[in-house]
């Protein structure tokens, strides 16, 4: 997870400073892979900790990956189109946005997960059987 938020800070930091120079716009793409990998590893870690939830459940495996898939994108969704919707016309704001949300998600997801370790790791070892 840290280096998640490593490599998600890193994608998203420079964009802050790109003024619409077209000299430089070229620099969005490498960057964008970079995001992308934070946030594959962010996800491949979420999607593992549900899995070490559903243990060797596999009756309701299905139940469990439907919500979290439901309610990511219903958040996601909404989040998109209150920002969208609200900062349309103001190209700084919607940039500043852009920027800091998945830091800042990154940066919670990844106390989440240590306060979900360091809490729960001693119950979902024994509802595994691990």
């Amino acid at each position: 997870m840290l280096l998640s938020i490593a490599l998600t800070t890193v994608g998203f930091v420079p964009l802050l400073f790109m003024n619409g120079d077209p000299n430089v716009r070229w620099i969005v793409f490498p960057l964008s892979a970079i995001q992308g990998l934070g946030l594959i590893i962010m996800l491949n870690t979420a999607t593992s900790l549900i899995s070490d939830v559903i243990g060797n459940d596999s009756a309701n495996a299905a139940f469990v990956y439907g919500v979290y898939s439901l309610f990511d994108k219903v958040a996601n969704g909404l989040l998109l189109f209150f920002l969208v919707k609200d900062y349309n016309a103001n190209a700084s704001a919607l940039k500043w946005i852009m920027a800091i949300i998945p830091i800042f998600c990154s940066v919670f997801a990844t106390i989440f997960t240590y306060m979900g370790h360091l809490y729960f790791s001693n119950k979902m070892a024994k509802i595994t059987g691990m």
